[in-house]
């Protein structure tokens, strides 16, 4: 079975990349890093349909749970940090 990640508006609608990954409790979040986002802005997909669109998400694959990954944007490398606690 395929595993389901969480993508915000603007990489659903192809109109920004993935800048911020989030391993929160465990679940995947593929995100532009924006903050103009609202509670609908998200969506649930396969997995395989994030990793397909960008291979460099491919690298982040070991990221742990509660790890987030970052990059300014496509062409710079991911930093990889862990989440702080609220």
């Amino acid at each position: 079975m395929e595993r389901a990640a969480v993508i915000c508006s603007h990489v659903f609608e192809h109109t920004r990349p993935v800048l911020l990954v989030c391993r929160e409790d465990g679940d995947w979040q593929f995100l532009c890093g924006g903050r103009d986002h609202t509670h609908q802005s998200f969506h649930l997909v396969g997995m395989n349909h994030v990793l397909d669109r960008d291979e460099s998400l491919k690298e982040l694959l070991d990221l742990p749970k509660d790890w987030n990954a970052e990059r300014a944007d496509v062409r710079s490398p991911w930093r990889r940090m862990l989440t702080p606690p609220e």
